[in-house]
């Protein structure tokens, strides 16, 4: 490979020739260099090699077919599963009357052919025309093409929304709506930086595409997807929201959201609602999340109990232990939570909540609390925190602080161990 500094170019347009013949890349080169910047390689391999480190500086490449290690065949087809290296114009060189041979390049993606023996003037001005056709692409495609995942952006969202309001034929046809929100994409960000990031988005964006072929796909921001399909019916629909489900690579997921409409009508209101449908789908992902990185502590069963009234004997306020998931019933609460909620015996206390830590909170303050805990899940938290007010037996109310923390348990599973405390007169002096 030559070495060219690609970055260093500001003016000059830059060519990458993959060849492994010596002679022909020494002569491509030499007819390329008072135009371009030139940077070559001796196959498939190197030259996937100088993509991934400046495929946004290259403006065309020159490909071989016959190669060792990588031929352009193979070349062609990975880049063609790329949704970024696609963009960039594939010249083949060929033999004169190879026509087998450029169809099936074709196929893969290349965007002109250059026959040998080279001619240099025929070479310049091809490359020439290629090079200005997709700048001025690019420049149109920045209206309205998100350049990282090659789909819509929220500009072209809403004047697509606008047409199909204003089509009477449109707005008649049934259509599924998917809202999509990457999981993780913050913490990838921060942990491996912003080029791990853009290949997460890259790889939803291609489990997308694979599923949702005929669709229209927006990037409306850094993590979220809108997913338009006019399918011919809600079950042909919802198969593709499930075969999108299992289509993640390992490591990538997002939270889908999704909504059958008979109508296209409406369109903003109900990618609202897929939306909220997609914000209940990422608290499930989070406290799977948080289930399986606690998992590992894991308490014995014959002892649970034993050991839940030896501690709750030995702390201030209110300890109850519930089931993590379905209806969160109650497992064990010491004497403390009984007159926390003014109640004599147990039974009254099962009685006055159901017996599950939903009916613990007030029922006005039961939506906040669980988004409060989701956000904390999501966030990794070791210890839940959250204040709430609950309704005694008497029909007072007053406000409790709630410590808990997941556990898993070989007799009950996923549980939460909670301390509670009556915090009412601290309140009170606020």
């Amino acid at each position: 490979m030559s070495n060219v500094n690609i970055e260093s170019c500001e003016v000059k347009r830059t060519v990458l020739i993959i060849e492994d013949n010596e002679t022909n890349r020494n002569m491509l080169t030499e007819i390329l260099a008072e135009q371009y910047v030139v940077c070559t390689a001796e196959n498939g391999k190197e030259g996937l090699d100088i993509l991934r480190k400046h495929g946004q500086d290259i403006s065309a490449i020159m490909l071989d077919i016959n190669m060792p290690v990588m031929n352009g065949y193979e070349f062609l087809e990975y880049v063609s599963r790329d949704a970024v290296l696609c963009k960039i114009p594939i010249i083949v060189t060929t033999v004169v009357g190879g026509m087998e041979e450029e169809e099936k390049c074709l196929e893969l993606g290349a965007t002109d052919f250059i026959a040998k023996p080279y001619n240099a003037r025929l070479i310049l001005m091809r490359i020439g025309n290629i090079v200005r056709l997709r700048e001025c692409d690019n420049i149109i495609s920045e209206l309205e093409i998100d350049a990282l995942t090659g789909f819509k952006n929220r500009k072209a969202y809403y004047e697509d929304i606008a047409a199909i309001e204003n089509d009477p034929e449109r707005r008649c046809c049934p259509v599924g709506v998917v809202f999509a929100d990457i999981n993780g994409l913050k913490n990838t960000n921060d942990r491996d930086g912003h080029k791990a990031g853009d290949k997460l988005i890259v790889g939803i964006a291609k489990a997308m595409a694979e599923v949702f072929v005929d669709a229209s796909i927006y990037r409306l921001g850094g993590d979220e997807f809108v997913v338009l399909s006019f399918d011919e019916n809600k079950n042909f629909f919802e198969e593709k929201v499930k075969r999108l489900e299992m289509n993640w690579q390992k490591g990538q997921s997002a939270a889908l959201g999704s909504i059958w409409l008979e109508k296209a009508e409406d369109l903003e209101h109900n990618v609202a609602l897929a939306d909220k449908e997609m914000y209940r789908d990422k608290s499930r992902y989070y406290e799977r999340k948080s289930h399986n990185r606690r998992s590992g502590q894991n308490v014995g069963n014959e002892d649970m109990i034993k050991r839940a009234n030896e501690i709750s004997e030995c702390i201030p306020g209110g300890f109850f232990i519930y089931h993590a998931e379905g209806e969160e019933k109650l497992i064990f609460f010491n004497n403390e939570v009984l007159k926390i909620y003014g109640c004599e015996t147990r039974e009254e206390f099962k009685n006055l909540t159901g017996n599950s830590f939903k009916g613990m909170v007030h029922p006005d303050d039961l939506v906040l609390v669980e988004n409060d805990i989701n956000d904390q899940i999501q966030k990794e938290n070791d210890i839940d925190y959250v204040e709430y007010r609950i309704i005694c037996k008497d029909g007072t109310e007053k406000y409790v602080r709630d410590y808990g923390r997941f556990v898993h348990t070989e007799l009950y599973g996923d549980v939460y161990y909670v301390f509670i405390n009556d915090i009412t007169h601290e309140r009170c002096r606020q």
